[in-house]
C-alpha cells in the first residue's frame, strides 16, 4: 500500500513471488527478479529465517548482488527472530531489532512502513542519478577518446604526406646520381643504397627517418593505447578494428625491425601483410564525432 504511489508514477516496479504465473518456470522467474533488482525489501521474521530456500538460495544471490552491483538491502524486522545470528547481521536493519512490527501498535507500524518506502524511493533515485552521471561521464570520455584518435590520424596523415614528398625527391636524386632506375619497394630501395648515400642524401635520409620515429610512431602507438583503454569503441566503430590490426603490425615491425636497422627510413605495412590501412577511417571517425 505504501509503495502504491511510487508504482503508479512508475518510479519503481515491485516484484514478489505472487507474480509467478501458473505454468511458469518459477525458479527462472525468481532468478531474473533477483538479477534485475535494484533494491530488496526483506520482511525478516522467524518464517524467513527458517526457510531453507530463502537462506540457501535467494539470500546468497541478493547479498552477492549487493556486493557486486550495489543492490540495496532493506531488512525490515517484522517479528522476533535470530537476525543477529545470520549473514544479515552485518546489514543495518531498518527498525529496532528489539521492537519488531508485531510488538508495535498499528500507528507505529504505519509510521515505520511509510518511512521505509520513503527511504527506498530516495535510494533508488540516488542510484539512478549516479548511474546517469556515470553513463554521461563515460560517454564524455569515449567522445574524448574518439576525438584524440581523430587528432592523431590527422597528425600522422600530415606527417605521411610530408614524408612522401621527401621520399620521392630522395629516390629521384639517388637514381640520377647513380644512373639507375630501380623498381624496388621503398623500404628495400633505401636499405640497399644506404651505404652509398652522399652526404646531402644522408642528411635527407635522416629527416625522413625522423618522421617515422617521431610523429608516425608516436601517433600510431597512441591510437593503439586508446583502443586498448576503450575496447567498446571497436563495437561502435567496427572500422577501428581494421585500423588497430594495421597499427599493431606496424608497431611490431617498428620495434623488431626498423629500430634495429639504421638503413631504413620508411616503414610500411599493408596489403601484402593482409592488414591494409582502412582508407575511409578519417571520414568514419569524423562522422561519429559529428553525430555524438
Amino acid at each position: 500500500m505504501y509503495l502504491a504511489p511510487l508504482r503508479r508514477t512508475q518510479a519503481i516496479e515491485v516484484w514478489d513471488d505472487s507474480r509467478i504465473a501458473i505454468g511458469t518456470d518459477w525458479r527462472k522467474a525468481i532468478d531474473d527478479a533477483l538479477h534485475h533488482a535494484k533494491a530488496a525489501l526483506l520482511l525478516v521474521g522467524p518464517g524467513l529465517l527458517a526457510s531453507d530456500f530463502v537462506m540457501e538460495y535467494e539470500l546468497p544471490k541478493l547479498l552477492a548482488a549487493a556486493h557486486e552491483r550495489g543492490t540495496r538491502i532493506f531488512p525490515l524486522i517484522v517479528g522476533y527472530s535470530g537476525y543477529q545470528f545470520t549473514e544479515l547481521e552485518r546489514y543495518q536493519a531498518f527498525n529496532d531489532l528489539s521492537k519488531p512490527l508485531e510488538s508495535l501498535a498499528r500507528p507505529e507500524q504505519n509510521k515505520i512502513l511509510n518511512a521505509l518506502c520513503v527511504s527506498v524511493n530516495k535510494a533508488l533515485r540516488e542510484a539512478e542519478a549516479a548511474s546517469t552521471t556515470t553513463e554521461r561521464n563515460m560517454r564524455g570520455r569515449v567522445r574524448e577518446a574518439v576525438f584524440e584518435i581523430a587528432t592523431n590520424l590527422q597528425d600522422t596523415r600530415t606527417a605521411f604526406v610530408a614524408q612522401s614528398r621527401r621520399r620521392n625527391a630522395l629516390v629521384e636524386a639517388i637514381e640520377q646520381r647513380l644512373g639507375i632506375q630501380s623498381d624496388l619497394q621503398y623500404e628495400k630501395f633505401f636499405f640497399q643504397y644506404f651505404p652509398e648515400l652522399a652526404q646531402t642524401e644522408k642528411f635527407e635520409f635522416d629527416q625522413i627517418r625522423a618522421i617515422t620515429e617521431g610523429p608516425l610512431h608516436n601517433g600510431n602507438r597512441r591510437i593503439v593505447e586508446i583502443l586498448e583503454a576503450f575496447p567498446e569503441l571497436l563495437d561502435e566503430l567496427p572500422t577501428l578494428t581494421d585500423l588497430r590490426q594495421h597499427l599493431v603490425f606496424w608497431l611490431n615491425k617498428f620495434d623488431r625491425v626498423f629500430s634495429q636497422n639504421k638503413g631504413m627510413c620508411v616503414l610500411y605495412t599493408g596489403v601484402e601483410d593482409g592488414v591494409p590501412f582502412p582508407s575511409n577511417i578519417d571520414d568514419v571517425v569524423q562522422a561519429w564525432l559529428v553525430k555524438h
